[in-house]
């Protein structure tokens, strides 16, 4: 595809845009990393750091009230002048490596893995160091947050700590979005737009009114999918309980307990059913064919055998040996 077109979603109201030096010749990259990249899509002077190999992938999605830039890139330096300045757009960049360096507002910043910063679009700014395997921009015009965040223009050219638990949430929060497609689907898309304003604003400093409404919005819609990944990657945790996931994500046990009572469920129904369901991918999969029942329970997270047997023949209908030899 061509690195300078784009696709519309059906709605037409977002579009996609992607931009790979891998898409030209090697002789050609440079030039079109300066006129396609730089002076068209992000309105930057790029200086490459190693000239000879420097390759970008960049995926820009653009949907009223936020531009996302999801990229990969080697070493580099990114310069906003006066020349490229359009709008006074925030700017929010996280997934920062170490030593990369943010020069705005007179501060000079030596960026710490995992910290994010703020940037406004009216002033000119610089960012750039070491190749970074994964970093987004997150671009929202300032008068849908200004009423949001407490002392905005104070926020510029600071960081934002990698142990903040707003940053946390919101960067999981998009990974989830791009992995379920939620871009693609209108509705979902408008909202998703909502929760990530709020989650911007509670990892800037929401205002006292905003920052109840932000965490009971845009901070509950995030949390219980984040908790949702989380627990799917510990299953096979013995310890795995609603005290352990409470203090993994730094809020109280009865919050996490609410989430699920929202969708009509429990902490521990939800955790036994992807168990299960988990045991059930393993039983019926040519993989593990040869695999033991006893180490598939194992490996999904139970401990007991006779237990494992009674939930899987109330949930299934039979017990794991009759659903390996067909019933």
């Amino acid at each position: 595809m061509s690195a300078s077109s784009g696709i519309a979603a059906p709605d037409d109201d977002c579009a996609v845009v992607r931009f790979s030096t891998d898409d030209y010749a090697p002789r050609e990259r440079l030039e079109v990393l300066h006129e396609v990249f730089g002076r068209n899509l992000q309105k930057v002077q790029v200086e490459p750091l190693v000239e000879n190999d420097f390759h970008t992938a960049v995926t820009f999605r653009r949907m009223p009230g936020l531009a996302l830039y999801e990229a990969s890139r080697s070493a580099a330096i990114y310069r906003r002048s006066r020349e490229f300045i359009e709008h006074d757009d925030v700017f929010l960049i996280a997934g920062l490596t170490p030593g990369y360096e943010v020069r705005h507002l007179g501060r000079t910043l030596n960026m710490k893995c995992g910290e994010a910063v703020v940037l406004t679009g009216a002033e000119p700014a610089s960012f750039g160091g070491p190749a970074q395997n994964s970093v987004s921009l997150l671009r929202v015009p300032v008068r849908l947050l200004s009423p949001l965040v407490s002392g905005l223009d104070n926020a510029y050219g600071r960081p934002i700590p990698a142990d903040s638990p707003a940053l946390q949430l919101l960067t999981r929060y998009l990974g989830i979005l791009q992995e379920a497609g939620t871009f693609a689907v209108p509705e979902l898309r408008r909202q998703a737009v909502v929760h990530i304003h709020d989650l911007i604003a509670l990892a800037i400093g929401a205002t006292r009114d905003a920052t109840e409404f932000a965490n009971a919005r845009g901070g509950r819609a995030a949390r219980l999918p984040v908790i949702k990944e989380d627990i799917a990657s510990r299953l096979d945790q013995a310890n795995l309980s609603v005290g352990t996931i409470a203090a993994r994500h730094r809020i109280k046990a009865r919050q996490i307990q609410r989430l699920f009572e929202s969708e009509g469920t429990t902490f521990t129904e939800y955790v036994l059913a992807q168990r299960l369901a988990r045991a059930h991918r393993l039983l019926t999969s040519p993989l593990h064919a040869r695999q033991k029942i006893s180490t598939i329970a194992l490996d999904a997270g139970f401990r007991d055998l006779s237990h494992f047997n009674r939930a899987f023949r109330r949930r299934y209908g039979m017990v794991p040996s009759e659903l390996r030899t067909g019933g």
